[in-house]
C-alpha cells in the first residue's frame, strides 16, 4: 500500500492574503511551493490585515462576511499550485472587523475551537504559522496537545524575549535573522530563504522611467529616501520617484520630520509620484529603473529587492539585517548615514546632503547603468541564489525530521482540549 503524502497545516488567525504584510506573503507562496512538491497542504485563518492597505486582494471584505451569516468557516480550494496541488483554506468569518485590536474574546474563543475542529479533519502531521499573541498561543498548545509538532515562521526581529516554548522548530527567511536570534536569545533557527514567486512578480512588459521607493515610513528610510529626492530635483530632474503607499504615507512621514526639522515645512518635492498598495506588483515593477531600499530598522530579508532584481531592477539599499542577503551582486548596499542610523528616534532625522552622497551618486550611476548587460547579469545571478525551488529545497531538508514522525497517523479522536461529540469519552459519559 503507498505511504500517504504528509500533510502541513498553516495556521494563523491572521489571513494568508494581506498584500501588506511580507510575512503572509511568504507563507502562502511557501504552501504553493510545498503542494508542488506533493504535499497535502492547507490553512486556517481569520479575516485580520496588519494595515487596511492589505485589503487589496480580497476587496470589500467586511460586506462580503457579512453577506455569509450563516456559515462561520467556509472551505475555499485553491488551485494556484496547479489542478493536481489543491490547497485547503478554511477561511474564518467570525472576525467581524478587519484590524487585530477589534477582535473580541468571543470571537478568538470561535475560532480556536473551529482551528481544533480543522486539527481533527485535515490530521496534519506538521502545524506551521506565526503569532505570539493569547489565541496564536493557545493554538501552539493545542498542536501540542494533540501530538502534532509546531513550526514557527520569524519573519522580524520583534520576538526578543519570547521562548517558543510548544516549537519544535525555528524557521527564518536570511541568516542575518538567525544569526539575531542566536547572539541575542540564544535560540537556534534555520534560514531558508524568502519565497517569491516570480510568475506573480515578474512583469511582462517593462517600461522604466521611475526610482522606486515601497512602504514611506521612518523604519524603511523615509528620511533618506527625502533627502535623496530633494537632491535629485535639484541636480538630476530628469529622474522621477515612485513610492508606494503600503503602511504608510508619505506625507504623515514628512509630517513627522517636520516636527524635529522645520525646515522640511518649506521643501517642496518634485518629480513624484503617489501610488497605493497593488496586489498586482508586476504593475510596479513594469515601470520601475531602480528600487531604493534605505531601511533604517532591521530588515529580516526586504522582499522587494529580491523581487526588484528578478525583473533585472537594480537595487540600491542598505546594509541592514538581510537586506544585503535579498540584494545580493544585484545592486548597491550602503551603511546609513550615521545621524538616522541606530536607535528608533534617530529615524526621523533629516541626513545633511554630504551624508547622503554616496546614496545620491550610488543612485545616479544606477539609473544611468541599470539597463545595461552587466547590470541585467548581476540581477539575474542574484534572482537565481533565492529562486523557488532551492529555498524549497532547504524547507523540506529542515522539516524531514518532523514529517518523519508522521503525527497525523495517530487516531486523534481522543486527544485534544475540546471533546466533541462522537468522542469515544463523550459517548460513554452520556450512557451513564
Amino acid at each position: 500500500m503507498p505511504q500517504r503524502p504528509p500533510r502541513i497545516l498553516f495556521a494563523s488567525p491572521q489571513t494568508l492574503f494581506d498584500v501588506s504584510n511580507g510575512a503572509s506573503m511568504q507563507c502562502y507562496t511557501m504552501l504553493q511551493s510545498l503542494a508542488r512538491r506533493g504535499l497535502e497542504t492547507a490553512s486556517i485563518g481569520g479575516g485580520i490585515f496588519d494595515n487596511p492597505a492589505g485589503e487589496e486582494r480580497i476587496p470589500e471584505l467586511e460586506r462580503q462576511i457579512e453577506a455569509m451569516p450563516d456559515t462561520e468557516l467556509r472551505l475555499n480550494v485553491d488551485r494556484s499550485a496547479g489542478a493536481d496541488h489543491p490547497i485547503r483554506h478554511y477561511f474564518f468569518t467570525g472576525f467581524k472587523k478587519t484590524d487585530w485590536m477589534s477582535a473580541t474574546l468571543g470571537e478568538c474563543n470561535r475560532f480556536l475551537l473551529h482551528y481544533a475542529r480543522v486539527l481533527r479533519r485535515f490530521k496534519p502531521d506538521v502545524v506551521m504559522g506565526y503569532g505570539a499573541d493569547a489565541l496564536s498561543r493557545s493554538m501552539w498548545l493545542e498542536a501540542e496537545v494533540f501530538g502534532i509538532p509546531a513550526v514557527y515562521v520569524l519573519c522580524n526581529a520583534n520576538h526578543l524575549r519570547y521562548r517558543f516554548p510548544q516549537h519544535a522548530l525555528l524557521l527564518c527567511d536570511s541568516r542575518a535573522t538567525a544569526e539575531y536570534y542566536r547572539e541575542r536569545e540564544g535560540l537556534l533557527v534555520h534560514p531558508v530563504g524568502n519565497f517569491i514567486n516570480p510568475a506573480i512578480v515578474c512583469a511582462e512588459n517593462r517600461r522604466p522611467r521611475w526610482v522606486t521607493f515601497v512602504n514611506p515610513s521612518p523604519s524603511k528610510g523615509a528620511a533618506v529616501a527625502a533627502r535623496i529626492i530633494l537632491t535629485a530635483n535639484r541636480e538630476r530632474p530628469d529622474i522621477g520617484f515612485q513610492i508606494v503607499e503600503t503602511r504608510q504615507s508619505f506625507l504623515s512621514s514628512m509630517r513627522a520630520m517636520a516636527k524635529r526639522d522645520p525646515s522640511l515645512e518649506r521643501a517642496a518635492f518634485r518629480n513624484v509620484r503617489i501610488r497605493k498598495a497593488q496586489w498586482d506588483v508586476k504593475s510596479i515593477y513594469a515601470e520601475t529603473a531602480v528600487l531604493l531600499a534605505p531601511s533604517l530598522g532591521f530588515e529580516s530579508w526586504g522582499r522587494v529587492a529580491t523581487e526588484a532584481v528578478m525583473n533585472g531592477i537594480p537595487v540600491l539599499a542598505s546594509t541592514t539585517g538581510g537586506l544585503p542577503e535579498a540584494v545580493g551582486s544585484g545592486g548597491i548596499v550602503l551603511d546609513p548615514p550615521e545621524s538616522c542610523a541606530g536607535a528608533r528616534e534617530n529615524w526621523l532625522r533629516l541626513p545633511s546632503e554630504s551624508e547622503c552622497r554616496p546614496w545620491i551618486d550610488a543612485l545616479y550611476r544606477l539609473w544611468d547603468e541599470g539597463g545595461s548587460a552587466m547590470w541585467q547579469k548581476r540581477c539575474a545571478d542574484a534572482a537565481a541564489k533565492n529562486a523557488l525551488d532551492a529555498c524549497t529545497d532547504r524547507l523540506l531538508e529542515a522539516l524531514r525530521p518532523l514529517l518523519e514522525k508522521r503525527a497525523g497517523d495517530r487516531d486523534f479522536s481522543r486527544l485534544g482540549s475540546i471533546r466533541f461529540e462522537g468522542d469515544p469519552f463523550g459517548e460513554a459519559a452520556e450512557t451513564r
